[in-house]
């Protein structure tokens, strides 16, 4: 059972403060630290992490945050043979601000690398690794997205996409999307629906589904998700932990749907078990601070 995963790779740039800063406000912050990141890195970790074989497809820049993060891929087991090394740009960063108080955060995103994850570069290697799902995101260039998953449907993978940071798609892309994980803010930005209940849930992960997608999941926060299919309307809860920080919680999500998919669970099955991972995630530091595979066994033990 194999992974690939279509996607960027950050170095994230962490400051936690007491407040937010508001337009020409300076704010002192309390600590900083730098972290591994970028959504498709931080899901190929996690899917590395839950034990299944996970290949890489992604771009860093010739600096030394690229070699950096390269390395890190392989010491998590992410294969990376296939990453693509871009001459003379940056490796794509990230810089987090971490509201103690709220724990919220704000990020912006420097892309980069992102650029160089072209069409002919995913239809010139996925092809030849045919793995059972390809996972994808929108933080590399919309085109790229729309060929991996359209290259995923033709060798028979399972097509899972995290539509984040949220983009317009073509109405013609959805046919080609097996699953998809939108959050709140970004089910509602696709569907152009207004979603305050879970009936706003459903009603917008239905529009999905009119549009040619086989499964909505829809991450709701500490709520749980909702899962959406022409046959099913559910919301599978959200286990409580003592949350330290949020980035990453969606990419981990997303990495343990993946696995559970591939490993043949049924839908419901699948989102509980997405659950446990992304709670174990929100309990540590850093948006690649996944949980490896006993430690989610062990965990969804003590809520059988």
């Amino acid at each position: 059972m194999t992974i690939a995963v279509i996607g960027s790779i950050h170095v994230d740039f962490y400051i936690k403060t007491p407040k937010f800063p508001q337009p020409d406000e300076t704010v002192l912050g309390k600590e900083f630290a730098m972290y591994p990141g970028g959504k498709g890195a931080n899901q190929a970790v996690g899917c590395a992490r839950l034990g299944v074989r996970t290949y890489m497809l992604s771009a860093v820049g010739d600096d030394f945050f690229g070699k950096i993060m390269v390395e890190n891929l392989s010491k998590n087991n992410v294969v990376t043979d296939y990453i693509y090394v871009a001459k003379g740009v940056h490796t794509g960063v990230a810089f987090i601000i971490l509201n103690e108080v709220s724990k919220e955060n704000m990020i912006i995103v420097a892309p980069g690398a992102d650029e160089a994850i072209t069409p002919d570069y995913v239809e010139n290697t996925l092809s030849s690794l045919t793995p059972r799902a390809v996972l994808t995101q929108l933080e590399i260039p919309i085109q790229t997205v729309y060929k991996t998953l359209e290259i995923g449907k033709k060798i028979d993978a399972i097509t899972v996409l995290n539509p984040s940071p949220v983009k317009y798609l073509s109405s013609e892309i959805y046919k080609y999307v097996d699953v998809i994980i939108p959050n709140r803010v970004e089910l509602q930005q696709l569907t152009g629906i207004e979603v305050r209940t879970e009936e706003d849930v459903f009603k917008a992960g239905e529009c999905l589904l009119s549009r040619g997608v086989k499964v909505v999941v829809a991450t709701l926060g500490a709520r749980g998700a909702a899962v959406i299919t022409y046959d099913k309307k559910k919301i599978v809860e959200a286990f409580k932990v003592d949350v330290v920080d949020t980035v990453g919680a969606g990419d981990a999500f997303a990495a343990g749907l993946a696995v559970a998919l591939v490993e043949g669970r049924d839908i419901e099955e699948a989102v509980r078990f997405a659950n446990a991972v992304a709670a174990l995630k929100v309990t540590r530091m850093g948006a690649q601070s996944m949980p490896y595979r006993e430690e989610v066994e062990k965990f969804l033990k003590k809520y059988l």
